[in-house]
This record gives C-alpha cells, sequence and structure tokens, in this order.
C-alpha cells in the first residue's frame, strides 16, 4: 500500500511541478494523480490479458501452433 501512495506522491508532484508549483491546489494536483494511477492500472491490466493470450496460443492452449512447430529458415542458399 505503501508503494502505492508513494507513486500517487511522486505523480502529484510531478503535476505541481510542471504547473509551476502553484499554492493552495494540492487536492486539485492529488485527485489528478490518483485518476493516473487508476489510468495505470487499467493499461496494465489490458497489457497483461494479451501478453496471456499471446502466451497462450504460442503454447498451443487456442489451437495455434507449438512452440516446437516454428523453425528457423534453411541456412543453405540455393545458389
Amino acid at each position: 500500500m505503501e508503494d502505492l501512495e508513494q507513486q500517487q506522491r511522486e505523480r502529484a508532484y510531478k503535476i505541481w511541478e510542471d504547473e509551476g508549483r502553484p499554492e493552495g491546489r494540492d487536492l486539485e494536483h492529488w485527485d489528478r494523480a490518483a485518476e493516473k494511477g487508476r489510468g495505470n492500472d487499467t493499461e496494465t491490466a489490458k497489457v497483461t490479458q494479451i501478453n496471456q493470450d499471446a502466451n497462450d496460443e504460442f503454447n498451443g492452449e487456442h489451437g495455434g501452433r507449438l512452440a516446437t512447430d516454428i523453425r528457423p529458415p534453411s541456412t543453405s542458399s540455393a545458389d
């Protein structure tokens, strides 16, 4: 939990710095940092699912080719 809070704190600080360090907008920056964190979590979940689907397909769990079916191109030339 501390790690997530620290990440949010760092995002809020970055927002504050990017806006020229204005006074009295700390709650706005904190809320925006929280929204960005939730967006990152959603993106992470999507990427994880895409990677899992690709892994399953690669391993033949969805009717795809097995890793053993993949062979490198021939190194000998017909020339």
